[in-house]
């Protein structure tokens, strides 16, 4: 039996029907049950109680067997179709084969030849992409690669990119179906920045930037194409964000690096290696500080947006000795640190480690700061009062620095999905 709020029926039936169930018993509740009081909760449980004991007593599975489409992964059906580029994007479109923006059309002839990026066989099942858990062949990448904008040399980066957002650490499901604004964030590493024209420097996430658009497009077409996570029954984002539409991706700007250490470098890899990095976000914050002059002053204003950013959903982790270990809340941050700002923090601080126990030490909120009851530290940490300062982050392993951008005193802050466990980074080979 599933117990599900109104607003999310169409959502379980999806799962159920993804997940190969002809039927299942659910018992409906009113929609919300956060956020509001424990008496109203109290009164809703015992309004359901009815139902669920009836539901547990009396449902039985409908007399159906679960229908298959008949229809195989490979190959990809061909169509025909006469009209203009306009009218190929609105027929797209309205059998949900696109997102609204422009796509270049798959004609066979592209995806045959964006097929000879990779030696891997056409028929060859990469993903089985959840929620609808659509079957994504080699073709289907070749497919939605071209449509795109990607190019045959691309192909080896887009695996990479599929093997990182199946990674069971990324949680694509709880990603493509929250009701937050997540998107998928890709870092890459590596000489195939400038092998593939990868943008690292000025604009970095904006327009004029084709390999990281044609990139972050393939992301987006996959995951509603193919995954099914399609609002309003399945991506239940509330707000959504752009980065529903197109994926953020960009390079590290290297060579701007001070610490001469690329983040790939930091995760194991030699810098000859080309490596991509992916989590779930949740929209980025900007950090604008044109007046610090120290490492430590500017330290400090980035200090308090990672402290601040998502709170609402995040448990202090002082109270745990391992952040890795612990689910539903936010466990590390990224910092997009801008050359200027890197180079700022670099004359203070010649290590990164040195900047990241800063940062933990500074990233701190007073106790009424924090949703309740999700920041209770241990009676170790000692008395506190509501205005008791209390860190964010445990270690500096939860610091994740990446220097990207052009000149200008800017940097961003990105905070994590909560479920996405960890960043997953995976070389690129193929």
């Amino acid at each position: 039996m599933t117990i599900v709020t109104s607003a999310f029926v169409p959502l379980a039936r999806s799962t159920m029907e993804s997940l190969g169930f002809a039927d299942m018993a659910f018992v409906e509740v009113a929609h919300p049950l956060g956020m509001i009081p424990l008496p109203e909760i109290h009164a809703r449980a015992e309004q359901s109680l009815t139902a669920i004991l009836k539901t547990a007593a009396e449902w039985k599975p409908a007399a159906k067997d679960r229908q298959d489409s008949g229809v195989p992964a490979y190959p990809a059906e061909r169509i025909t179709f006469k009209g203009t580029y306009g009218e190929l994007n609105d027929m797209f479109y309205e059998r949900g084969w696109s997102l609204g923006l422009p796509i270049i059309p798959p004609t066979s002839a592209a995806v045959a030849a964006m097929l000879k990026g990779a030696a891997r066989k056409p028929d060859e099942v990469v993903w089985v992409v959840p929620p609808r858990m659509g079957r994504l062949t080699m073709e289907l990448v070749a497919t939605i690669g071209v449509m795109a904008g990607c190019k045959p040399a691309h192909m080896p980066l887009l695996l990479a990119i599929v093997k990182a957002l199946s990674h069971p650490d990324y949680d694509w499901l709880g990603s493509a179906t929250t009701t937050g604004a997540t998107a998928p964030v890709i870092i890459i590493n590596g000489p195939i920045l400038d092998e593939m024209g990868i943008g690292y420097s000025t604009g970095v996430l904006g327009g004029h930037q084709p390999v990281n658009i044609a990139l972050g497009y393939f992301v987006n077409l996959l995951g509603d194409i193919v995954g099914g996570s399609v609002p309003p029954d399945v991506d239940k984002s509330a707000h959504g964000s752009r980065g529903d539409l197109v994926a953020l991706v960009l390079g590290e700007n290297e060579s701007a690096n001070p610490w001469r250490q690329s983040y790939a470098v930091e995760q194991g890899y030699n810098p000859t290696d080309s490596v991509v990095t992916a989590f779930s976000a949740y929209p980025g914050t900007n950090n604008t500080d044109h007046s610090s002059t120290t490492g430590r002053q500017l330290l400090n204003t980035i200090s308090v947006g990672a402290a601040a950013v998502a709170c609402g959903i995040t448990t202090c982790l002082t109270r745990y000795e391992d952040p890795f270990s612990v689910t539903n809340m936010v466990k590390y941050v990224f910092l997009l640190l801008g050359p200027e700002h890197a180079d700022t923090i670099f004359r203070e601080f010649p290590t990164k480690r040195a900047v990241k126990e800063y940062v933990v030490k500074k990233a701190a909120l007073p106790h009424w700061g924090y949703a309740p009851q999700l920041c209770e530290p241990p009676e170790s940490f000692g008395p506190r009062t509501p205005d008791t300062m209390i860190p964010r982050f445990s270690r500096p392993e939860c610091i994740h620095i990446v220097v990207t951008g052009g000149p200008g005193k800017q940097s961003q802050i990105w905070a994590p999905f909560p479920t996405c466990s960890r960043p997953v980074s995976i070389p690129v080979t193929d």
